[in-house]
């Protein structure tokens, strides 16, 4: 007998159930049917409840009260997460406090505030935050430790500033963190409202079952615990189907088509002259923090039609050095000057696994002022010129190794940059693909002239030009050995 997945699911669920029921009763004969009423008491206990419109008086006011404790939980616990996600001292700061509301029981100091705050809806919204708050930030924080810190640094060059970072990078990448509080939190903020209102408040869920503990109405408190069970299940439910529904949304339809505006090519980014400077070094050191000296008095001068070629032995300090030009990377000595717009094609792609093709290459050009409709025919321009026509809907990791790279290429050139820093940008192609790349990187570069700096395994295969000039990182500390070809 084959099981299909869905009907697998719904089969062990009905088991599970009936396992639940078979336990109930079992322990409605060995009370011998005074403390525990039996499962079908209870039901038609609950749907009686249910018909009564002052019983979803009480469910809407714990909704509320779930509602407002939560978003406060939520609200207080993100903040708090991201900041001790990202900041060591922070983190250490706010443990006390979380560990604190994580260990000690609850009744410990849900009393006093109550005491405090007094009977009503302030205290039970108060004391859900509490109890949901660590869920939140500890998730949380969580998530931002996983941070790929790659493509923050990608970011940092395409889209400058703290806002990019954190709509394009950090944002999605906490939504799973995100959902996963939101699911866990609500369930948690609903049983949480049982201890505020069952002390704090005088209607609600909480205090109907304090009211039916405190007459041995056992049929009715059991009925008020189905309906708690119920609405935990069913927000879970809920929050599982909007969750679907935003994936949905935020998928392409098969099939779907970019709008159908004149596509934009490299040409007509850079028809306009842009007057760019040279490249400066002098005296650059750096040293990791805890390391010895990776660089020591390096001073260099890339000219603004000048291609130089940097090369030296594995672990020298190359990308580190592309860093430091960048700007990702602050000097330990020295002073850098480097024109104001740079793009970076890195080892690896970089490419946002949340973000179709298109959407990866239009990042630099929607933080450069264009509209989003003109930054998408343009990328897809872009996409077309470097072989990728048609593939501007699909996610990168759809994609094959060499045909990420190009889009890495077509993404290096969207940021209009006025410095180029390629650090091995052909690891993993083959030859064929490496001398197209090259090819047609070399005629935008003819139309506007840039200083590039490139790490390569493969300088034979440039193109001669009349500035092309190699480098060598050699020693430790590294110094910077050049000769002009």
């Amino acid at each position: 007998m084959i099981v299909k997945r869905g009907s697998g699911s719904i089969l062990f669920t009905a088991l599970g159930i009936l396992a639940l029921g078979v336990v109930w009763v079992f322990l409605w004969l060995f009370s011998g049917h005074s403390i525990i009423p039996s499962p079908w008491e209870t039901v038609l206990q609950t749907l009686s409840m249910l018909s009564d419109a002052y019983t979803w008086e009480q469910l809407f006011v714990t909704l509320m009260r779930v509602g407002a404790g939560f978003l406060l939980a939520f609200v207080a616990g993100a903040t708090v997460g991201i900041l001790a996600g990202k900041v060591k001292a922070l983190e250490h700061f706010f443990r006390p406090a979380t560990l604190f509301l994580q260990g000690i029981p609850p009744l410990l100091w849900v009393i006093p505030l109550i005491l405090l705050f007094g009977i009503g809806h302030l205290s039970p919204i108060l004391v859900i935050a509490l109890i949901c708050f660590p869920l939140a930030a500890v998730n949380i924080a969580e998530g931002m430790k996983t941070v790929p810190g790659e493509l923050e640094e990608m970011v940092e060059i395409f889209a400058p500033g703290a806002f990019p970072k954190l709509r394009e990078v950090v944002i999605p990448h906490l939504h799973p963190f995100f959902s996963a509080t939101l699911d866990l939190g609500f369930a948690l903020g609903l049983k949480a409202s049982v201890v505020g209102e069952f002390f704090g408040a005088n209607n609600g869920i909480g205090f109907q079952i304090q009211a039916a503990y405190q007459s041995l109405q056992t049929r009715r408190l059991f009925a008020w615990g189905l309906v708690l069970v119920g609405l935990i299940i069913l927000s879970s439910r809920l929050f599982s189907r909007i969750e679907g529904i935003a994936k949905a949304l935020r998928k392409p339809p098969a099939g779907a088509r970019a709008t159908r505006r004149p596509a934009g090519n490299a040409d007509q980014l850079y028809k306009v002259s842009r007057r760019t400077s040279p490249v400066k070094l002098r005296g650059i050191a750096f040293a990791y923090p805890g390391s010895k000296p990776l660089f020591e008095g390096i001073d260099l001068t890339i000219e603004p039609d000048e291609v130089a070629v940097i090369s030296g032995e594995s672990g020298v300090g190359k990308s580190t050095f592309l860093k430091i030009i960048a700007g990702i990377l602050e000097p330990s000595r020295g002073d850098v000057e480097r024109p104001s717009r740079v793009g970076f094609v890195f080892q690896d792609d970089r490419l946002i696994p949340w973000q179709t093709l298109q959407g990866n290459i239009a990042l630099p050009l929607n933080y450069l002022g264009y509209a989003r409709r003109d930054s998408g025919a343009i990328a897809k321009g872009l996409l077309a010129e470097f072989g990728l026509d048609g593939e501007g809907e699909k996610y990168p990791d759809a994609l094959s190794g060499g045909m990420r790279k190009r889009a890495a290429f077509a993404r290096c050139l969207a940021r209009i940059p006025s410095l180029v820093l390629l650090d091995e940008p052909f690891a993993g192609l083959h030859k064929e693909a490496r001398s197209a790349l090259w090819k047609r990187f070399l005629h935008i570069l003819d139309q506007h002239p840039v200083p590039v700096i490139v790490v390569t395994h493969y300088p034979e295969e440039l193109v001669p030009r009349s500035r092309l000039s190699f480098y060598t990182l050699r020693g430790k500390p590294a110094a910077l050995l050049g000769k002009t070809a």
